[in-house]
């Protein structure tokens, strides 16, 4: 009996010793289950952390490449800034120079431009007397353009040489027109180019030829009425060109 009893002690005692045993190893375990656990989440969390590492750093690559080539950019948008700047200061420079040019040229074309006119004035008053009003109001006007100050200088100097373009038209060319004299006649007046001018009554009867000689208008005989009629008609253009017969005079003063 006791033999039974002590062996159930011990089996009791095996059993506790075991269930101990187990219990500690399930403990263990459960350590060693969570500080896997927690090895883990630690290598996870690490790996976060490298990711996250790479990925910024993958960002930062892209970043200092983008940085690089705005680098590059702002490195070749200076230089064709300085080459501008520098062609810039060229044409100041030039301009600038031009300016001094002009200044001097101003300085030397109004006078000369004043005497164009003074000669033109000049020529007009020897020349025969056609469009006389017309062509010594181109002068005064001319007179009032050089002080005007609104005018460029090239504006000026185009209407002297165009006042002077027209005079040598005159030269090249046939007109009538019609004006009243000082003594209130009304006639018909024919210029032949500078070579000859001829006035002609509205009634066709009375025909006149300017002298240069003496600055005067003279009678002509009454053969030439016809010849200044037709150059009235050419000039007007209702009628064909033709020969006419008129008195021409030469520089000597002789007539042909």
């Amino acid at each position: 009996m006791k033999y039974i009893i002590s062996q159930l002690k011990r089996s009791v005692f095996l059993m506790v010793f075991v269930s101990t045993h187990v219990l500690a190893n399930t403990d263990l375990l459960d350590m060693n289950i969570e500080k896997s656990q927690s090895n883990q989440d630690s290598s996870k969390q690490s790996q976060q952390k490298v990711d996250a590492l790479y990925e910024q750093k993958r960002e930062a690559l892209y970043e200092m490449r983008g940085l690089n080539a705005e680098i590059e950019q702002l490195e070749v948008y200076n230089r064709q800034l300085r080459e501008i700047i520098a062609n810039q200061e060229k044409q100041i420079d030039s301009l600038n120079n031009q300016i001094s040019e002009i200044e001097a040229t101003q300085q030397g074309i109004m006078p000369l431009m004043e005497r164009m006119l003074n000669g033109l004035e000049q020529f007009i008053q020897l020349d025969l007397p056609f469009l006389l009003n017309e062509r010594e109001q181109r002068i005064a006007t001319l007179r009032s353009l050089l002080l005007a100050s609104d005018v460029t200088v090239s504006e000026k100097f185009r209407r002297v040489l165009e006042a002077y373009q027209i005079e040598i038209e005159y030269g090249r060319t046939i007109e009538s027109y019609r004006e009243t004299g000082l003594d209130g006649v009304t006639v018909d007046i024919l210029r032949i180019g500078r070579n000859a001018l001829f006035s002609l009554t509205l009634d066709q009867q009375y025909a006149k030829t300017f002298d240069r000689n003496d600055r005067k208008w003279v009678d002509l005989d009454d053969g030439y009425v016809r010849s200044i009629k037709q150059g009235v008609a050419i000039a007007r253009k209702q009628a064909t060109p033709s020969l006419l017969e008129l008195p021409v005079q030469l520089s000597g003063g002789a007539k042909q």
